[in-house]
């Protein structure tokens, strides 16, 4: 069954090629981006019926509330919402003594706090779809008992931060029936993650030739379990309320 779906981040990498396969499956997609892509705008070409995009900026929290008032406008529920937009300003991985701590509050903003802005004005469409489902795109970089990392420090103090906020999240709508997910997609090729990545965006987000749904899961229908195998490496409640995934399935 067709579900409504909002994606955030959708011009590029992951959500972009999210965005591409929840198309083919059928699904109808609100792309909110803060700029379009040349990839981006031949998916609309191509799925002109199913593909809505707005531009806005996550963390500009009055064009979130009017983008999310005009897809209201015109249709009533959403049955998922894909917190994918992220940045990562540190890639030349400073040690402490070189950090550049003017990239901290930009990175938590994006990564952390936007996500929330997001659901804030998203959840009356929610409430009122079937899936009712969050998934927040985090990583294990987010992961704390399980740090190996000896930098990147804001990138992954934000997604530890995401974690936090997808429990308490889930904590706050368990009881609506809303499921959240807190997600970590794996290391693969893109713009923001370098490009030697163990895995191409296309098999993180369509799932290494597999043909079943990447969100909603083969017969899933939205809330009753993960369609990705959980890795625990982010403890954020796996025992029945939120969990961490891969995208990809294992072989």
């Amino acid at each position: 069954m067709p579900q409504n779906i909002l994606i955030t981040g959708a011009n590029r990498g992951l959500g972009l090629e999210l965005t591409r396969v929840l198309l083919q499956l059928g699904h109808h997609l609100f792309a909110i981006n803060r700029r379009e892509s040349e990839a981006l705008l031949q998916l609309r070409n191509e799925f002109p019926d199913d593909l809505l995009l707005y531009a806005a900026d996550v963390i500009d929290e009055p064009a979130i509330e009017d983008v999310l008032r005009r897809i209201s406008e015109e249709f009533d529920h959403l049955d998922l919402v894909i917190n994918n937009a992220a940045v990562h300003l540190e890639q030349s991985k400073p040690p402490i003594e070189q950090v550049d701590f003017s990239v901290y509050l930009p990175t938590f903003s994006v990564n952390a706090v936007a996500p929330l802005i997001v659901i804030k004005h998203a959840l009356p469409l929610l409430r009122r779809g079937e899936g009712k489902l969050i998934a927040n795109v985090s990583s294990e970089a987010g992961g704390i008992g399980t740090a190996w990392r000896k930098w990147e420090y804001s990138y992954c103090m934000s997604k530890a931060a995401l974690n936090m906020a997808s429990q308490l999240l889930q904590n706050a709508l368990k009881e609506e029936g809303i499921k959240v997910l807190s997600l970590h997609p794996g290391w693969f090729s893109s713009d923001m993650g370098g490009y030697a990545g163990a895995h191409h965006t296309r098999a993180s987000s369509a799932g290494r030739g597999q043909t079943a749904d990447p969100i909603l899961g083969s017969g899933w229908s939205g809330i009753h379990r993960p369609a990705w195998r959980a890795v625990g490496l982010v403890t954020v409640g796996l025992r029945g309320t939120s969990c961490v995934a891969q995208f990809y399935w294992e072989e």
